[in-house]
């Protein structure tokens, strides 16, 4: 048996209405960018972005078999973006638009961690939210925790997110490989 250690994190949920907010631009330093749409992700790039990004902030919820995960990742509901830049994957968002509840959820939202510092976290969730409230929701969410990178809670408030709820909870420690 394995031994799991269990780590305590703080979650915030929040959410932002519609209208979307402008574009804003990628860098202007001579490189070339393109936001992707990815209906149809092989379930090992999908890894890939989700391992390279959530390995340091402890994301378990996409441990999942393959059959399960494609079945999750290539639902309708779920819309995947990658950001590629000079042909390099330098970020991604997910999100899930739940028609019922007239919501829409940014699922995961990541710079890689080689595009670090680089700026691109902002205009890449200006995208993100664009997206999401595309879907004709009546409001975003998302959701962050204290494990997360450092930032993302601050980007996410000065994007126009309000938190709405504070919650704690256990997670599994990743240990590194």
């Amino acid at each position: 048996m394995i031994p799991v250690t269990l780590i305590k994190a703080i979650v915030t949920q929040l959410i932002i209405y519609p209208p979307a907010r402008p574009l804003l631009p990628w860098p202007d330093d001579g490189r070339v960018y393109a936001l992707v749409r990815a209906p149809n992700i092989p379930v090992g790039f999908y890894r890939y972005l989700y391992d390279t990004v959530g390995k340091a902030h402890h994301w378990t919820s996409r441990h999942l078999p393959d059959a399960r995960l494609a079945q999750e990742i290539h639902s309708p509901s779920i819309g995947i973006h990658v950001l590629y830049v000079d042909g390099a994957p330098a970020g991604w968002f997910e999100t899930e638009h739940k028609v019922q509840l007239r919501e829409t959820r940014i699922v995961h939202f990541a710079v890689l961690p080689d595009f670090h510092g680089q700026k691109l976290a902002r205009p890449l969730l200006t995208r993100a939210i664009e997206a999401g409230l595309s879907t004709g929701c009546e409001v975003l969410s998302l959701e962050t925790n204290t494990l997360d990178h450092p930032a993302a809670l601050r980007l996410y408030r000065t994007s126009g997110f309000e938190a709405v709820g504070v919650r704690e909870v256990l997670t599994a420690a990743i240990e590194p490989r």
